[in-house]
């Protein structure tokens, strides 16, 4: 099947009033029961949250507050984020390119690209519907925006060329991702299928079908494997240059949706979070479960409160997992698998 792409210019304008503050803040860390770190980055919880894939950065979007970008080696809060000076322009998603250059952050109809060596945007745009999901390649150069109406847009940040595809049959994109050079994309979509396609001539490479909505879609950072998951437990990893499936994840009915992953800098495993307290990581080649974790829950009275995992990292230097929940708070294990 073709995918049906045009280059069309969509709306996408620049718009003033970013507001940009340099935090000197640091919070203490402590060590929870079974962690060996822990960060407290709100009080309130989260609307989204993001880990870079060596695990050293967090951009984290607070409930009523900016959206903050954190060292977290230092443990300090290094930019704090707002898209304007409006309320209700809560940052909804975020990514960070694979070499931490860049970051994007999305409000519900807007977007903005952030150096992170100055803290500045590179550009401030809005959108024609809704975002449900954004990435962005090495240096800031391509990011990918998909839209509740079915579209998908590939934008190259340099020469301002802009690719929509149409690939779900106009139903709803859910996940959306780039290779580190920004090269090839993929999306998910409510029609249970996981489109693979190339940014510079919209030409499909492979078409992945599930049997219910796709939930997470997410490619190694050697551009080697991609997890495709829909909201029924269905998770399989694949082969990016074949399309051959390498490995089906057997996960248990409370996981039947994954809410965040992260593979490894070589993609031989892949970390998985869920819509409770679980983190739990997985061997990309057989499949096996090797190492499982549990994030902590906030008490309110004397009732525990729920949290969702929004984002999870492998940092391979300091041999340790994270993750970042929406309760605001983020957490480190040792990685017991001796990755």
């Amino acid at each position: 099947m073709d995918l049906s792409a045009t280059r069309v210019k969509i709306g996408l304008t620049a718009m003033p009033g970013i507001v940009i503050c340099l935090c000197g803040f640091v919070a203490g860390c402590s060590d929870g029961p079974d962690a060996s770190a822990r960060w407290e980055h709100s009080l309130i919880g989260l609307y989204e949250a993001a880990l870079s894939n060596d695990g050293r950065f967090a951009v984290v979007s607070s409930i009523g507050g900016n959206t903050g970008y954190w060292d977290l080696r230092a443990n300090t809060k290094i930019y704090s984020w707002r898209h304007n000076d409006s309320d209700d322009a809560d940052i909804l998603h975020i990514a960070i390119a694979p070499n931490n250059s860049h970051v994007i952050t999305a409000d519900a109809r807007s977007f903005v690209v952030w150096d992170v060596s100055t803290g500045r945007a590179d550009g401030y745009w809005s959108v024609d519907a809704n975002i449900v999901d954004v990435a962005i390649a090495n240096d800031g150069r391509f990011v990918l925006i998909g839209l509740t109406d079915g579209r998908a847009i590939h934008i190259n940040q340099q020469s301002r060329r802009r690719l929509e595809v149409v690939a779900h049959r106009h139903e709803r994109v859910t996940s959306v991702d780039l290779t580190a050079d920004g090269v090839i994309a993929a999306t998910g979509g409510n029609d249970g299928r996981v489109m693979v396609w190339n940014s510079i001539t919209g030409a499909e490479i492979h078409a992945f079908e599930h049997a219910s909505r796709i939930a997470i879609i997410k490619i190694d950072p050697s551009g080697q494997r991609i997890l495709t998951a829909d909201d029924q437990g269905n998770a399989f990893i694949w082969d990016l240059a074949s399309g051959n499936k390498l490995a089906t994840l057997n996960l248990e009915n409370h996981q039947h949706v994954i809410s965040a992953a992260s593979f490894s800098h070589d993609g031989s495993q892949l970390l998985l979070g869920f819509p409770g307290t679980d983190v739990r990581l997985w061997d990309s080649s057989s499949g096996q479960l090797i190492g499982s974790w549990r994030t902590s829950n906030r008490i309110k009275g004397w009732v525990p409160q729920g949290s969702t995992v929004y984002a999870v990292a492998i940092n391979e230097q300091e041999n340790t997992v994270m993750a970042e929940s929406s309760n605001g708070l983020g957490l480190a294990w040792p990685n017991v698998s001796g990755y």
